[in-house]
């Protein structure tokens, strides 16, 4: 409760008016969120915003992070990095960039405070396990913390590298620096081995979104898209009811091709996958008892493939293609709607002439309470090895690392370089808040290894939609390799 009055209190701060001053609400990315009841007041308001007596990066200053300052003597805290986010663990000196310097600022404040020196090994996003392994199996307290790819690091779980990062002094889940998806759908039975807190960056910057052509929309007399989100009807048949009649042969060649004009740009990899969450779906439940079911196949995973598989070939208004570039018609403006990532806002498209909203995800249908999404597969989980020397030294500088990357870091990158260069209006400021409170970060996707999640994009690209024999002919693997992780987990818990 206290996490998501906090996430209120910051995100009424933002949408007062301070984004000139670099605010950022980020709401704590609590797992209560009903985005389409969330409709602020200033959206649509043709006032000028009030400049409140705090901005949102200053309250976030304020917040403790309840962790005892304490001499450490100089002792080194090490981290198995993946090499393509190392800038996000350490950077040598102040550059001028936002991000850079906001890393720069958080270790600075980490190191000073707690007397202590960070460092990070890299390595290519498959090896890090493996390494940490060597080093677990050596005994020599090598890395304190792994910060690797999500499904590679879940993949790991059997290996039992891992420590129980809930049994960590000064690590509090409830704290808006760490994802609620953390306990809700990571933690098994109480033991949490994999968590999503703000050190891990590229979590934020890898959240599934689309973008709409503002000029498009309005050439094609739609509805305001964010009234549409806020009212809760922006579901994959209103999707497919806008997108009707948008197609265009713009060359005049007889034929669909890169040149002519679409309803949505997307492809059959990632950004298919990420309708599985969207659309209310999960691989797998968390129960009372703090156990898993695999909830993947039932009658609606039927429909939702159904669904899928008109919107993508039984209709002329779609263009993709089989590999991950999701912007091929809709960067150079010749598409209504764009699945993606909130990153391409700050590279794809920080160039394109047109203005354009972000929007989430649609719902399955207006009975959905939420809007969700996911994360990229090849962002960051953050896990603590199993070897540490010093359980009360690793808890309080992950907790503080973490703490100071939601105070500088998160509002760098999310505020000035996303918002400011990315998004071009008020509105998707909200709507990027409302689509990062509903990430989710699903059991069966993480310790699933390349199991289910990946079956809508390779029905798709084998233009097939039917699961249910895909689903018989392949479960059998994956069911047995989520026992494993269950007997790995009790094991752990017995201290195996």
């Amino acid at each position: 409760m206290k996490k998501r009055l906090l996430s209120l209190f910051l995100a009424v701060i933002m949408l007062s008016g301070t984004l000139v001053s670099c605010s950022e609400s980020n709401a704590g990315e609590t797992g209560e969120a009903n985005p389409s009841n969330q409709q602020p007041s200033v959206v649509g308001s043709e006032e000028a915003p009030t400049e409140p007596e705090k901005d949102s990066l200053e309250a976030r200053e304020d917040v403790p992070d309840g962790v005892p300052d304490r001499d450490f003597g100089g002792k080194t805290f090490s981290i198995a990095g993946d090499e393509q986010f190392e800038d996000y663990y350490l950077t040598e000196e102040q550059n001028g960039d936002v991000v850079n310097d906001a890393v720069f600022a958080r270790n600075a404040v980490v190191m000073d405070r707690f007397n202590t020196e960070i460092t990070a090994s890299v390595f290519e996003e498959s090896s890090i396990t493996g390494n940490v392994k060597n080093s677990v199996l050596a005994g020599d307290d090598a890395y304190q913390l792994i910060s690797g790819h999500i499904i590679y690091l879940g993949m790991a779980a059997t290996d039992k590298i891992m420590y129980n990062m809930a049994d960590l002094p000064y690590i509090d889940f409830s704290k808006p620096w760490w994802s609620d998806s953390t306990v809700n759908d990571l933690t098994y039975k109480g033991m949490t081995f994999i968590g999503i807190g703000d050190f891990a960056l590229s979590a934020v910057e890898q959240t599934y979104c689309m973008f709409y052509n503002k000029g498009i929309a309005q050439n094609f007399g739609l509805p305001d898209m964010y009234d549409l989100v806020y009212a809760g009807d922006w579901t994959i048949d209103k999707e497919m009811e806008l997108s009707t009649g948008v197609y265009t042969d713009t060359n005049g060649n007889g034929s669909r091709d890169k040149e002519d004009l679409y309803a949505l740009s997307t492809s059959t990899k990632s950004a298919a996958n990420a309708y599985l969450w969207a659309l209310g779906k999960k691989i797998a439940t968390q129960q009372p008892d703090g156990t898993y079911e695999i909830s993947y196949f039932d009658e609606k995973m039927v429909s939702v493939m159904e669904k899928l598989y008109q919107m993508y070939y039984e209709t002329d208004q779609v263009f993709f293609e089989q590999n991950h570039l999701t912007m091929t018609v809709f960067e150079p403006g010749q598409a209504l709607f764009a699945d993606g990532i909130f990153g391409q806002a700050t590279s794809t498209l920080r160039e394109v002439e047109f203005d354009y909203g972000i929007i989430p995800y649609p719902k399955w249908d207006t009975a959905q309470t939420s809007y969700y999404t996911s994360v990229d597969g090849g962002h960051e989980g953050l896990a603590v090895v199993r070897s540490i020397t010093d359980p009360e030294f690793v808890g309080t500088i992950l907790e503080v690392l973490c703490a100071e990357s939601w105070k500088k870091t998160v509002p760098a990158y999310y505020d000035t370089a996303l918002k400011y260069k990315g998004a071009r209006d008020y509105e998707s400021i909200a709507m990027i808040d409302m689509i990062m409170e509903s990430r989710i970060f699903d059991f069966g996707y993480v310790y699933g290894g390349w199991g289910p999640v990946f079956w809508i994009q390779y029905l798709l690209e084998a233009s097939s939609k039917d699961i249910t024999s895909y689903y018989e002919k392949n479960h059998k693997v994956f069911d047995k390799s989520m026992e494993k992780v269950y007997k790995a987990f009790d094991e752990y818990s017995a201290g195996g």
